[in-house]
């Protein structure tokens, strides 16, 4: 199966003069995102186009409409104040039409069931410090934080990152970053400060493959990777594992080899495929690429974990 969005980091607009940024979501006290319990912050606008990806909300830049026809009461009262008139009500629940909708929201206003609801917040720095601050008791007493995720959060606005990053990192607060790695040197660069450590996605090792599963190369997540590292920033690999795309012996084998040659990885994390994504696809009537790929045994998690540690790195399933 091929990737047929091939997106380019040049089709994105730098926003900074604006100092906001789309945020989709803000979710507090969780616990695999990082050492301790942190609060993870999911900013909209991603490079990739990963097959498998379980938040495809998070891939556009601005703002969408998700439609939940289950929770429909049929009010109609999202019909009338739609100003493209792209909203029809069935024996289901409300439909939208996307080739006329252009996002504009109005309908979830009205939508008390939350049949419709907006994606994302157009938030300012302070805004999300406001909300990051509420959670400063849990991270001292858990040794935790805020992960910056996405999306890309290292996408676009460097500006507006450096100011976020480092108010928390300067307020006390542990800072991490979630990231495929493939946004320009210079955005990482400016951060490296301020972030304690990066959970970082390699995705497939053959360069056709990454090219063929998320529609770009990964020369650029390799080449920022190595980068990091050599900084000394404490990194936590991530593999989605995906049978059929980048599950097999060669591939792990070949990520953990040049895993091998970075001097500040603190673990190997395997993340096995699930289908927890599929109503996102859903909420926005796009196509769940992945829907007959099957779930991966714990014994056979267990054999890629090993397999993992024989070249002798620390390994979680999960992360």
């Amino acid at each position: 199966m091929k990737n047929e969005m091939k997106p380019e980091l040049n089709n994105y607009t730098d926003q900074n003069t604006a100092m906001k940024k789309h945020v989709l979501s803000i979710t507090r006290m969780t616990s695999h995102n990082g050492p301790g319990f942190r609060t993870l912050v999911l900013f909209k606008g991603c490079p990739l186009r990963c097959v498998w990806c379980s938040t495809p909300e998070s891939q556009e830049l601005g703002f969408e409409t998700a439609v939940f026809p289950k929770k429909c009461t049929n009010c109609g009262y999202c019909v009338p104040i739609c100003p493209q008139r792209a909203i029809t009500l069935t024996e289901n629940g409300v439909s939208i039409n996307r080739e006329v909708c252009n996002n504009c929201g109005e309908c979830a206003k009205v939508c008390y069931p939350e049949a419709i609801k907006n994606i994302s917040q157009w938030m300012s720095v302070e805004e999300i410090l406001e909300e990051v601050e509420k959670d400063r008791i849990i991270y001292k007493h858990s040794g935790g934080g805020v992960n910056f995720s996405g999306g890309e959060p290292l996408l676009l606005q460097p500006d507006f990152n450096r100011e976020l990053f480092s108010a928390c990192k300067n307020g006390g607060i542990n800072v991490a970053v979630t990231t495929s790695g493939h946004v320009p040197w210079t955005n990482i660069e400016q951060v490296l400060p301020y972030v304690d450590f990066f959970l970082w996605d390699i995705k497939h090792m053959d360069p056709q493959k990454h090219q063929e599963y998320t529609g770009v190369s990964n020369k650029l997540i390799l080449s920022n990777l190595r980068l990091v590292s050599m900084k000394g920033i404490p990194l936590y690999i991530r593999i989605p594992v995906i049978p059929g795309y980048n599950d097999s012996i060669a591939n792990i084998s070949a990520t953990c080899k040049f895993v091998q040659s970075l001097r500040s990885v603190v673990t190997v994390d395997l993340l096995p495929v699930h289908h927890l994504g599929r109503a996102r696809y859903e909420s926005i009537d796009r196509p769940y690429l992945i829907d007959k790929v099957d779930l991966i045994s714990d014994e056979v998690m267990l054999d890629l974990k090993r397999l993992v540690e024989s070249f002798g790195l620390e390994c979680r399933i999960g992360g």
